[in-house]
């Protein structure tokens, strides 16, 4: 089992990047409702193997809206890069 292990949801919108979902150690600790206007949700997940390990993070790309065409997703991910900590 690794030391830490977080997943984190964001949601992609037309104004801007929304916080979701936190799981710790796959356990829901926090539920948040996917928004109406999401263009896209992404999963940040966090790994740690111990203490003094570095994070290795990545991201991927969990749903797409059917709302929205490759062209309109790529120009407000362009706006909007994806956030850091």
């Amino acid at each position: 089992m690794s030391y830490d292990s977080t997943d984190d949801e964001y949601h992609l919108t037309p104004h801007g990047w929304v916080a979701g979902t936190h799981y710790f150690y796959s356990n829901t600790e926090k539920i948040i409702d996917r928004p109406t206007d999401c263009v896209e949700t992404w999963v940040r997940e966090m790994r740690q193997s111990y203490s003094m390990a570095p994070e290795r993070i990545t991201w991927k790309c969990i749903w797409n809206s059917p709302d929205y065409s490759e062209s309109e997703i790529a120009q407000i991910s362009k706006k909007y890069p994806r956030p850091t900590y």
